[in-house]
């Protein structure tokens, strides 16, 4: 699938634009991310929007790992045409990757209820949000690590041009499950570590709300920058780590 990273396609062999973002490629995923955050917060407050406002959010989610995937990979010598998507192209690989993995986190969230494997099976559904956003629990940041490898292997079909598969997805993960597996439990723990981190900054935020005498407006952008922040550093190091491993794993194939 990956030889190279990713397998030439007529879209990979396209001329790219020559522009360059220099630092500010980390930012690119931003716009992204902030439409996934403000999308979570109406979601959380409830009501008939929660469920169109949760899908929007899940859908700017990927588009922002799509973008970070593309320039992870061409960061690692790769090809890649993930980056020539037009919106729409991107809006129907959304319709194809998100379903079958909500349909994963349903299943696991079933078998956690029905097993009582954790105290909280509702993290289970939280699986993709984990990919950006903090998970509640130490096995909730494990999954939300193995769904982004998933998700991974999905949007990389794209490059083949075929329909992303979670099958496939699941049958190349174990393939390559030598790299995949330590990649996966690495984000974990660097999930892990950054928890407590964030856990502070999200208590000087409260604080912030309670006695600061900053307008509303104010506080309001602190608290989204908050957000997104935490998200932006979580989506890189998630997808590097990730693409790094899969990079790893053709590397060390023997020569046919």
């Amino acid at each position: 699938m990956l030889e190279g990273m990713i397998a030439p396609t007529a879209a990979t062999r396209a001329t790219f634009p020559n522009v360059s973002f220099g630092p500010f490629r980390l930012l690119e995923a931003v716009p992204w991310l902030l439409v996934a955050a403000t999308m979570r917060v109406i979601a959380f407050a409830g009501g008939l929007v929660a469920l169109p406002a949760i899908m929007l959010a899940n859908i700017a989610l990927l588009l922002a790992f799509v973008i970070v995937t593309w320039r992870m990979v061409l960061a690692t010598d790769g090809r890649s045409g993930l980056g020539l998507l037009g919106l729409s192209q991107q809006i129907g690989m959304a319709r194809a990757v998100l379903p079958p993995i909500f349909g994963v986190l349903v299943a696991a969230t079933v078998v956690s209820a029905l097993t009582g494997l954790i105290g909280s099976p509702g993290e289970f559904m939280l699986g993709f949000d984990g990919i950006a956003f903090d998970q509640a629990s130490h096995p909730g940041r494990v999954w939300s690590a193995l769904v982004a490898a998933l998700v991974l292997l999905m949007v990389l079909q794209v490059d083949e041009a075929s329909k992303p598969s979670l099958l496939m997805a699941i049958r190349r993960f174990w393939e390559h499950a030598r790299w995949l597996i330590p990649g996966v439990l690495l984000v974990a723990v660097l999930s892990v570590l950054l928890h407590p981190i964030q856990g502070y900054v999200r208590g000087l935020i409260v604080q912030m709300w309670q006695h600061s005498q900053l307008p509303i407006l104010v506080k309001s952008l602190l608290s989204m920058v908050f957000i997104f922040s935490f998200a932006t550093v979580r989506l890189w190091l998630t997808v590097g780590i990730l693409v790094f491993a899969l990079r790893q794993s053709y590397r060390a194939r023997p020569e046919s």
